[in-house]
């Protein structure tokens, strides 16, 4: 008998979705009987992701052949089913090396995956979005949208900031090279969706997910501006730090598929992908292809598609048009033709020495001035601020998404981080150690620290199609500084 193959689909759709998919495995050979096809509750304000991933587990133990915990499976998803299968392993109480569920999932396939969210999900609150997409059936969940659900898939979320570092960001990858833990791919249409529909396109995405935002690698940056960094083991560090591109993780870029958009990607599957889709269920198996082998052969399909992802937007690659071109007019450049690095995401969190958020600051990325007409040595990096989502539940998580112009990624460029934050009131203040120390209240200047050399010469803060964390730390002290503070003081004897 082969592996069982779930299918699990995305926010508000249900099993019916995959129906034109499962149908396009089973002409190439998959039999239908090792098909399983999920169904989950996404239009419930009060049911999270984590719990869809325990609906999951519960229907495990169910399935006349998943019921067995020793029994591997293969997963297809869709859109959130990533994030409902990554909380399912991550739901599992042990590290990597100890967790059984890695074991159990073979292959996961993420086709156009919400693996950082998605632009959208933040829209889908407003009563326009309960309209389009909410609950319509009559009842108590009448009109719900799943708050919870979009919570989680809004950009720059607390939920896919804590998973990430759950399984990207773990000392022991989740996915690595080995046969205990899965095998991982990811496709993702090269369009946005047309007609009507296109006025929801973001340049950037497949209509509903950033390209930046689907593919599995990523790295984190920690800019930590207290008065004395201090690793996890007690022993100093320094203020900017990148984690690795480490030797034993996946390799688990995006894969683009030609003409399609997020919903088309499953409705009407490109044959090429499937194919590719075929033979990744048999990567690492006797007679299947090495995980090298197969990555190989899938970026070669991606290639055509991958380079009309790489035009300006002004030329269409993001599938803009009409109204919603225009709309996105301001995020349009000069040179509409011009061929770009890529996209990239950044996800920023803000907190104090004390692990709290700080919701009130500033960051900019700022790179050398080479005009010789112009006296300031150091400028912003304009494509920083192209697109910037404050997290709504918590705005010390923001989301940047980024045009990379031709050149940035060679790791030659000098850059400079500047960060400002304020407290809101006089009785406390941020404090910030970078090139010299600084008092961050409202009217204060910023902090500035060089992070020329983050990467040691050896690669780039910008890496297309990939999504970086960022994490900034403060120390939050009373004033003044340097005496007894307002907010504490000692009764003076009578």
């Amino acid at each position: 008998m082969a592996r069982p193959l779930l299918l699990i689909h995305g926010y508000s759709a249900d099993g019916t979705a995959f129906y034109p998919l499962r149908d396009a495995l089973e002409a190439r050979g998959v039999s239908s009987t090792d098909i399983d096809i999920c169904s989950y509750i996404s239009l419930n304000n009060e049911i999270t992701i984590k719990d869809i991933a325990e609906g999951l587990d519960r229907a495990f133990r169910s399935h006349p052949i998943l019921k067995n915990e020793d029994q591997e499976f293969d997963a297809i998803v869709h859109s959130t089913g990533m994030l409902v299968t990554r909380a399912w392993l991550t739901n599992y109480p042990a590290t990597a090396g100890a967790n059984k569920r890695l074991k159990r999932l073979k292959h996961l396939i993420g086709v156009a995956p919400a693996t950082w969210g998605s632009p959208q999900a933040h829209k889908g609150r407003t009563w326009l979005g309960a309209m389009v997409k909410g609950n319509r059936q009559l009842g108590p969940d009448f009109l719900n949208a799943g708050d919870q659900v979009l919570d989680g898939l809004e950009l720059g979320s607390r939920f896919t900031w804590e998973l990430a570092h759950a399984d990207l960001l773990a000392d022991r990858p989740y996915y690595d090279k080995g046969t205990d833990t899965p095998f991982v791919a990811v496709f993702i249409g090269n369009r946005g969706y047309d007609g009507i529909a296109s006025v929801a396109n973001d340049p950037g995405t497949d209509g509903t997910v950033r390209w930046a935002g689907c593919g599995l690698n990523t790295r984190k940056i920690t800019i930590d501006l207290t008065r004395t960094p201090i690793g996890p083991d007690g022993t100093k560090v320094d203020r900017a730090t990148i984690s690795t591109w480490a030797d034993d993780r996946l390799d688990i870029p995006m894969i683009p598929v030609a003409g399609r958009n997020h919903a088309t990607l499953i409705s009407n599957p490109d044959p090429g992908m499937v194919d590719l889709v075929v033979e990744f269920l048999k990567v690492g198996d006797p007679g299947g292809k090495s995980y090298e082998e197969w990555l190989s052969r899938a970026k070669e399909y991606g290639g055509t598609a991958l380079q009309q992802m790489l035009v300006n937007p002004g030329s269409g690659s993001a599938g803009l048009n009409g109204e919603a071109k225009r709309f996105f007019s301001h995020l349009i450049g000069e040179s509409p033709h011009e061929m770009m690095e890529g996209w990239q995401q950044f996800v920023v969190h803000a907190r104090d020495e004390r692990g709290d958020g700080v919701s009130d600051y500033l960051i900019e990325i700022l790179h050398q001035n080479d005009d010789p007409n112009d006296s300031s040595k150091w400028i912003p990096f304009p494509d920083m601020y192209t697109d910037v989502h404050a997290y709504g539940a918590d705005s010390s998580f923001r989301c940047f998404h980024v045009r990379l112009p031709k050149g940035i990624c060679s790791g030659k460029l000098p850059l400079r981080v500047r960060i400002h934050a304020s407290t809101g009131t006089e009785l406390m203040a941020y404090q910030g150690y970078g090139s010299e120390q600084k008092e961050l209240t409202a009217t204060s200047e910023p902090v500035e620290l060089d992070i020329s050399n983050l990467t040691n010469g050896t690669g780039s803060l910008f890496y297309p199609f990939t999504t970086t964390l960022i994490e900034i730390v403060l120390n939050r002290e009373p004033l003044p500084f340097n005496e007894e503070s307002r907010i504490l003081t000692f009764l003076k004897a009578n």
